[in-house]
């Protein structure tokens, strides 16, 4: 098959997270089983196609959503009737393939469920506190300013252009069954076109390589800080956890996103909230994929207290390296660790819970360390390319075979 790729996000350009590593693996994979792929990506400093790892990829430097999708959909119809792509696939993430599908109406389209915005949103709305409104309508008076609402959370259904690109699908793969399900209600898919296909993950070799019998103590948060990873529950965590192990260390991998207090971002309001226990804790900042293995390799436990999560690249991560794991039951991860053989689950928005999944693993390194060891055999056995790239090779034939039955769309 000729199979096309569009997504602002791939490496090394526009490396921001989960769908940059899938899209990356992804097309690697399918390359290797045979498959013509070229990728249309987005670039913050150069406009150009080159071959990277013996792919074809294409590059639009523009930030802007709509504007990226316009013209990388240009390129892609330009290019589509030279090579003749058998299948496109993109993700709902900015509905970035929507104007390629509206300039190649013919075109067989996958859209790759990661986490839609409105979900995002609304997993990191926190309600103001009385005092917090009042705040920002006297410093709008101020300022000479016509007071304004607050703002909330608002959200429009029928206006989602990422529910609208989705809906235009020939076929819609989820990593998570739990996201699936949870979109099928949210945004009235049709269940019949909805299939459940793992993200492919290919362990770094020095993942594989850090040996499962470590004694660190160390406790490690990787992800952006930001309150739908569950970062407010975990930093109510820390102190009951160094109750029981004062000599605990907390490590904080990740770019910091706003906090509840406008103005502050979330390290410096962790650091206010823990600054009795500074000398426990480590905030790195974002670093870059290559430095994961080093982080991990001194690490005893990884905590992943998402409010609410698909399917996270860190935890892939955290399993390759054979870490305990202390993972969310909201979303995708249970699934993942298989629902707590490979690792502890715990419910969102409890820290107590937190701490006590935390707490055992501490005390017993036995069973942190037998955790860790079917985490690792799970990524092999589950999420390797050979079993997903066949997934991914069934579901572009049924979208060919739909297109084919359906025509052009209009």
């Amino acid at each position: 098959m000729n199979i096309a790729f569009i997504s602002y996000e791939y490496p090394p350009d526009t490396s921001n997270g989960g769908i940059a590593t899938y899209m990356y693996q992804v097309a690697a994979i399918l390359q290797q089983r045979g498959h013509y792929v070229e990728v249309f990506a987005g670039s913050l400093h150069r406009c150009e196609t080159h071959i990277e790892n013996g792919i074809v990829v294409h590059r639009i430097q523009e930030q802007n959503n709509f504007l990226f999708s316009e013209k990388i959909g240009r390129l892609f119809a330009e290019r589509h009737s030279t090579v003749r792509f058998d299948v496109l696939e993109g993700p709902e993430i900015s509905a970035c393939a929507s104007w390629a599908v509206h300039l190649v109406p013919d075109i067989p389209l996958v859209v790759k469920l990661h986490t839609p915005r409105f979900l995002i949103n609304k997993i990191n709305y926190v309600k103001p506190l009385f005092h917090q409104k009042l705040r920002w309508y006297l410093g709008g008076l101020r300022r000479g300013q016509k007071p304004t609402p607050f703002p909330s959370y608002n959200y429009d259904v029928t206006t989602d252009i990422e529910r609208l690109h989705t809906l235009d699908a020939d076929e819609i793969t989820t990593p998570s069954q739990a996201l699936g399900e949870k979109l099928i209600e949210a945004w009235d898919l049709p269940t019949e076109k909805v299939v459940h296909i793992p993200n492919p993950y290919i362990p770094n070799t020095e993942l594989l390589d850090i040996p499962v019998e470590t004694q660190t103590n160390t406790i490690t948060f990787v992800g952006r800080l930001e309150v739908r990873k569950g970062i407010l529950e975990l930093a109510q965590a820390i102190p009951l956890i160094l109750k029981r192990h004062p000599d605990a260390r907390f490590r904080f991998v990740g770019t910091p996103l706003p906090s509840p207090l406008p103005g502050l971002d979330m390290q410096a309001y962790l650091e206010r909230k823990l600054k009795r226990y500074r000398n426990s804790l480590e905030f790195t900042g974002p670093v870059e994929l290559e430095h994961i293995p080093k982080i991990l390799a001194v690490t005893d436990i990884c905590v992943f207290p998402s409010r609410w999560e698909n399917f996270p690249n860190v935890c892939l991560e955290a399993m390759a390296a054979a870490r305990g794991i202390v993972g969310s039951s909201a979303g995708g991860m249970s699934e993942m660790l298989d629902q707590g053989k490979a690792g502890r689950l715990i419910p969102p928005y409890k820290s107590k819970k937190i701490a006590e999944a935390v707490i055992e693993l501490l005390k017993n390194p036995e069973l942190r360390m037998k955790l860790g060891e079917a985490a690792r055999d799970r990524v092999l056995s589950e999420y390797n390319l050979e079993r997903i790239g066949a997934l991914q090779e069934v579901s572009y034939q049924r979208a060919i075979k739909l297109r084919q039955h359906l025509g052009a769309r209009k």
